[in-house]
């Protein structure tokens, strides 16, 4: 069964939707709430694979919480439900994938589900092209062949990375982060033309249709593709929910995780979804760090931890942490290494020296 909440300010509003979805005996309901704020924290922490979202509400409205919902989980199904249909076409610009009007009926709430049907059925399909953006930008083919796809230029390939990060964006936002220098109606052709290209290089792999151009945003149907940065997202979210019972998911995460997110790529966006992907795999790695010190396996301990210092080598803690256990498996000289390391570090970058506590570690080695 799908996992649904309800977010409405009318509480007798959420008693019908919620009646109606039961008697469908497709939803499980998860969640009922009045206040948006509340069902954002609650999707923080609990899987959730449909939102139905009243737009009209006091603070944060419907359009506005499905954003944030989409930043959480970007494969979340949202049903805008409403008491006016003036909403409509702003709803699918949100990628909504349905938009009710109040009062619900049974019949109606039926072809809702249908959709919801058939989007899972299309997501099963086999991706036809696998996408890498972690340590730089590679297409192949997902055929017997494996073929790389190439781009035609520089700027065809910073388009689809564009696209492919974003998932959903407006063609305002395409311009202004791509051709922000030019004349609009320049600009405006040089989005249709390179995108015409984007497609054309992966038409052969019937792929084309992954990107959905609609009058106002482009989206990625993550469908048809295989991207090494969703699959990471998807893993990342899942240790998140339950981090003590997924020793295995580290180390698929850790296997994805082959480098920046498109790495030697100078695209100016790119800088805040990298550093933002790199502190969540940082907390993955720590997360893994720590849970092999309950299970009293410090190897394991101190692979997850250099990890770390290989991405943030300032990272003091994780040094100490290093330390102490090389201590407790009686490996001395490697204690001392890793505190000249840090203290070189230290000294190089900050000016500063190691925590006193850390150094006391050492001096006790003597």
């Amino acid at each position: 069964m799908l996992r649904a909440i309800i977010v409405d300010d009318e509480e007798l509003s959420i008693k019908r939707l919620k009646n109606i979805l039961i008697d469908s005996g497709e939803i499980e309901i998860c969640g009922m709430f009045l206040n948006p704020v509340e069902a954002y924290e609650f999707v923080k922490s609990n899987p959730v694979d449909v939102a139905f979202l009243d737009i009209s509400m006091p603070e944060i409205n419907g359009m506005k919480l499905s954003g944030l919902l989409f930043e959480l989980d970007a494969s979340l199904d949202v049903v805008f439900v409403t008491g006016h249909d003036n909403y409509a076409l702003q709803a699918y610009d949100m990628s909504a994938i349905d938009y009710l009007l109040k009062p619900v009926t049974t019949q109606r709430m039926s072809k809702t589900l249908d959709k919801i049907r058939k989007k899972l059925r299309v997501s099963s399909v086999e991706p036809f092209i696998a996408i890498h953006l972690l340590n730089g930008l590679k297409l192949y083919r997902r055929d017997q062949n494996k073929a790389q796809i190439k781009l035609r230029s520089p700027k065809t390939e910073e388009l689809f990375a564009f696209l492919v990060c974003k998932r959903t964006v407006s063609r305002e936002e395409i311009i202004d982060t791509l051709w922000s220098g030019l004349e609009p109606e320049k600009a405006w052709k040089n989005l249709n033309s390179t995108l015409y290209y984007v497609r054309k290089a992966i038409s052969d792999s019937k792929a084309e249709h992954c990107i959905v151009a609609g009058r106002n945003e482009i989206r990625i149907d993550e469908s048809g593709v295989y991207c090494d940065l969703y699959e990471l997202e998807r893993l990342i979210k899942k240790i998140r929910l339950a981090p003590t019972n997924n020793a295995e998911l580290f180390e698929q995460a850790e296997a994805l995780y082959t480098g920046q997110l498109l790495k030697g790529k100078a695209y100016e966006w790119a800088s805040a979804p990298m550093r933002q992907l790199e502190q969540n795999y940082i907390f993955l790695l720590e997360a893994a760090a720590r849970l092999h010190l309950q299970r009293r396996e410090p190897l394991k301990s101190l692979h997850y931890f250099g990890e770390i210092l290989k991405l943030d080598a300032l990272r003091e803690d994780v040094s100490h942490e290093m330390i102490r256990l090389f201590i407790e498996l009686g490996r001395r000289n490697e204690a001392l290494r890793q505190y000249r390391i840090l203290e070189a570090t230290l000294q190089h970058e900050l000016g500063t020296k190691p925590n006193p506590s850390i150094k006391d570690l050492i001096t006790s080695l003597n």
